[in-house]
């Protein structure tokens, strides 16, 4: 790595690490969101979808879905590239192929709801969103000594390459990796940080005679829910607390302050919150980037289901909200019924079953097919899911069947609704 690219994500880190420390209220916080909502403006008047409304208010801009900016990618950058050029662009980082160019690249994502994402970056986003999540994730001491960060990742992308030298050494491992090899690699890197989903802690896990790498100081998750029971089971194992990290293809959304609890990226970002009906205080989240400029993302609504959380002793103005627990689409609405949140099914399932226990629960309306990978789950599991139901009125079937191997690759989606 050059030592440009060093100078620029050492400067980014710390000036996040300044922000923090000068932004100690909401009116400074908005205040900052003010200015870089200005400084936004001609990246937008370059964006052929966001052209017309460049220089007027956030409040003007029309809330849009993330399949819209999908549809059609040449609309939705400031670089003027086509939707072709981009996706190809991408596949090809995505097949370890060296980009012609080095300051612009794409790369995939699986996005909130499952589909493949797409993202466009220069370097210097890519630089400053290293940066900023150096410097969210690390105590500012800690950043004064070596850092080797394992990533357990769908793919490589651009986002992390070549990242080695800022202090920091990567190493990389792709999800379609066994968990056997992951652990063989993470005991031979040594990460002193682990940044994976969910689903690859719980299979390493699970492994017999599983031990956490040696010197390993963290672990964050992202990428898809992890229920508290799980979350707990987990600590016990690889010897940290799993800390939840908030990312989407939208951007860098949300990291946990030093008490552990989550929060929203408001010094970036400005989130509205627009509440779910029957939601019983959740919401999904409207994500504009304030400094995203080659890809703008500006008032996207997101599939996630977000829950704001106590205020946090640590006093930082960003909101704090609970984990992700899934999508909008995973909620179970059955007729005439309270909605029954992916939240609920997960406590009630994970009480029921032994530590990091395999199954999927996939409702609609006329029942509920309930899977597991052990026989002697089966019982339990089906009882503590029809109490949950009977509970709220529901009277549809649970139906049981014990598999193999549950897979539910790219992401591990436990809990779902087919309408």
């Amino acid at each position: 790595m050059s030592l440009r690219r060093g100078l620029r994500i050492a400067s980014a880190c710390l000036g996040d690490r300044l922000a923090e420390a000068r932004i100690r209220d909401r009116a400074a916080l908005e205040r900052r969101q003010v200015r870089l909502w200005a400084a936004l403006q001609p990246a937008l008047a370059a964006t052929p979808a966001l052209t017309s409304l460049a220089g007027r208010p956030l409040a003007d801009f029309p809330v849009r879905e993330p399949s819209e900016v999908r549809a059609d990618l040449a609309l939705w950058n400031s670089l003027g590239l086509g939707d072709a050029a981009i996706r190809a662009a991408a596949g090809a980082a995505e097949a370890g192929e060296v980009p012609s160019d080095q300051d612009v690249q794409a790369g995939f994502s699986t996005g909130s709801a499952g589909s493949r994402g797409v993202f466009l970056t220069r370097a210097d986003e890519r630089d400053r969103y290293i940066g900023t999540l150096l410097g969210r994730l690390i105590p500012p001491l800690r950043l004064l000594r070596p850092i080797r960060a394992a990533l357990i990742l769908r793919a490589n992308n651009g986002l992390y390459k070549d990242v080695g030298g800022a202090g920091a050494a990567f190493a990389f491992l792709g999800l379609d990796q066994s968990p056997e090899a992951h652990q063989a690699a993470l005991t031979d890197f040594r990460p002193t940080h682990l940044i994976a989903p969910p689903q690859a802690l719980v299979a390493m896990a699970r492994l017999d005679g599983f031990r956490a790498p040696t010197g390993l100081e963290a672990v964050f998750y992202g990428a898809e829910p992890l229920g508290d029971r799980e979350a707990r089971d987990l600590a016990g194992i690889w010897g940290v607390v799993p800390r939840p990290l908030y990312q989407a293809t939208e951007g860098f959304l949300g990291a946990p302050c030093q008490h552990g609890a989550l929060h929203l990226n408001e010094r970036d970002l400005v989130v509205e919150l627009e509440p779910v009906a029957g939601g019983g205080g959740r919401f999904r989240p409207i994500v504009t980037d304030l400094r995203r400029r080659s890809q703008p993302v500006v008032r996207i609504r997101l599939d996630d289901l977000i829950t704001p959380a106590s205020p946090c002793s640590c006093g930082s103005p960003e909101r704090a909200i609970l984990p992700v627990e899934g999508r909008i689409q995973d909620v179970w609405r059955f007729e005439n019924a309270v909605p029954i949140f992916p939240r609920e099914v997960a406590d009630v399932l994970d009480a029921a079953l032994p530590p990091l226990a395999a199954w999927t629960a996939q409702a609609s309306a006329t029942g509920v097919m309930l899977t597991v990978q052990t026989a002697a789950d089966d019982a339990p599991a089906r009882q503590a899911l029809e109490a949950l139901l009977a509970a709220r009125g529901v009277r549809v079937p649970v139906r049981t069947r014990t598999v193999e191997r549950i897979t539910t690759w790219p992401k591990r989606r436990r809990i779902g609704w087919t309408p």
